[in-house]
C-alpha cells in the first residue's frame, strides 16, 4: 500500500484503474514531496554559489611566483595598470664610495620598480654592478654634483626623452614608493612647465633673491615640458651659470633657478590637508619631531609632526640607512592586514596554497 487509499487486485478492476489506485497519494503526502523537491533545488542552488566563489577566489588569489618567494603581491590595479600608463625614468645620485654601500640596495628594493633606473656616479666601478651605471667626468664630491646633475640629465635627454613621461632624480639614501609616484602623476599632465617635490627656499641671508626649489633629497619629478625647457638653458652661462657658490653647493637649488628662468614653476604634490607626499626625511623624525634647527629657515610650507605628519600615499623619504630599504620594501609592499584583503592564499605555480 503507497498512500491513503486501499486498492486490490481482482477481478472486473480495469489494468487502468489499478495504476491510478496504485499511485494515488493523500494531501500529507503531496506536501512532503513537494517539501522535498523545494529542499532538493536550494541545495543544488547553495552548491552552484559556493562552486562559483571557490572559482572567483582562485582567478583572483595573490601571486607569490614560487613558494620560496614570500611576496604577496595584489590584484591588478591601479599600480599594475599605470606601470604602462604612466612610464618613470628614475636616475640615482651615487658616487664611487656609496655605489656598493648604498645604491647597491636601491637595485634590490625599490629601484626595479621604476621602468628605468640609472645610477650615475663620476667614476667607472672596478667590479660588475647589478644595475645600469651612467659614468660622467665630473668633480668628485659636493662641488660636482650640478655638473653631476646636468650631465645626466643630459644623457637621458638625447636617449630616453621619447620613452618616459617622469623623469625622477634621488639620492642614494632615498626611498622611492614608485607605486604611489604614478598614481600621483596619473593625474598631471607632462606637457605642463611644472615639477614636483618638497618645496624649500633658500634663507634670505643665503642669497639676495628669492629662491623656490624642490628638495634633491626627497627627489624631484620633472616632465617632458619642464626637462625640454631645462636642456634649452642648462649650458647657457649667461641663465645658469656653473661656476656660481650656488652651483657648487646646492644642485636641488641650482636647478630650481635654472627651470624659473624658463616658466617651470614647483607643483603642489601636497594633499588637500597639507600633508607631505615627498618626505625630507625618515618618517620617524617627522612623528617623533626631531627635525633640526635649519628646517624652518627653508621650508615654505608650514608641516606638523606626530602620526598626522605626512600623507598616506608617501611617495619619498631621505636619509634611509640601506639596512631601511629593506624594512621599509617590507612594510610597503610585503606586509598586509588581513582584515583587509579577502584572498587569503598564495599562488604557486597551478596551486592555490592558504596563508
Amino acid at each position: 500500500m503507497f498512500g491513503g487509499e486501499e486498492c486490490f487486485t481482482h477481478e472486473g478492476i480495469s489494468h487502468q484503474h489499478h495504476l491510478l489506485c496504485k499511485y494515488s497519494y493523500s494531501n500529507t503526502d503531496r506536501k512532503e514531496l513537494i517539501l522535498v523537491v523545494v529542499c532538493s533545488f536550494v541545495m543544488g542552488l547553495m552548491t552552484s554559489l559556493i562552486t562559483m566563489r571557490s572559482m572567483y577566489v582562485r582567478m583572483n588569489v595573490r601571486d607569490a611566483g614560487s613558494i620560496d618567494d614570500s611576496t604577496r603581491r595584489g590584484r591588478p590595479g591601479i599600480a599594475d595598470y599605470s606601470f604602462t600608463s604612466v612610464s618613470i625614468l628614475c636616475w640615482v645620485m651615487t658616487s664611487p664610495d656609496n655605489l656598493f654601500k648604498r645604491a647597491i640596495h636601491v637595485t634590490q628594493t625599490w629601484g626595479p620598480r621604476c621602468n628605468k633606473t640609472i645610477y650615475v656616479t663620476d667614476e667607472t666601478p672596478d667590479r660588475p654592478f647589478p644595475g645600469s651605471v651612467l659614468t660622467v667626468p665630473v668633480a668628485h664630491g659636493r662641488t660636482g654634483l650640478w655638473q653631476k646633475t646636468r650631465a645626466a640629465f643630459t644623457y637621458i635627454y638625447d636617449h630616453y626623452y621619447d620613452q618616459f613621461d617622469g623623469f625622477v632624480k634621488v639620492d642614494d639614501d632615498t626611498y622611492l614608493i614608485v607605486d604611489n609616484l604614478r598614481y600621483f602623476l596619473s593625474t598631471k599632465r607632462t606637457t605642463d612647465p611644472v615639477y614636483y617635490g618638497h618645496h624649500l627656499k633658500l634663507p634670505s641671508e643665503t642669497i639676495d633673491i628669492d629662491l623656490h626649489f624642490s628638495s634633491g633629497g626627497a627627489g624631484y619629478v620633472l616632465g617632458k615640458e619642464a626637462l625640454s625647457r631645462f636642456m634649452s638653458v642648462a649650458f647657457d652661462e649667461k641663465i645658469c651659470p656653473e661656476n656660481v657658490t650656488l652651483a657648487m653647493s646646492a644642485e636641488d637649488a641650482m636647478l630650481g633657478y635654472c627651470l624659473s628662468q624658463k616658466g617651470v614653476r614647483i607643483g603642489e604634490s601636497r594633499d588637500s590637508l597639507g600633508r607631505e607626499r615627498f618626505v625630507l626625511f625618515q618618517v620617524d623624525n617627522f612623528i617623533y619631531g626631531i627635525i633640526g634647527d635649519w628646517l624652518p629657515k627653508y621650508i615654505v610650507n608650514n608641516f606638523t609632526t606626530g602620526m598626522d605628519c605626512c600623507l598616506d600615499y608617501l611617495i619619498s623619504m631621505h636619509y634611509i640607512k640601506p639596512y631601511s630599504m629593506y624594512t621599509m620594501d617590507f612594510l610597503t609592499h610585503h606586509f598586509q592586514l588581513s582584515s583587509r584583503s579577502k584572498d587569503h592564499y598564495y599562488r604557486v605555480g597551478e596551486r592555490d596554497i592558504p596563508v
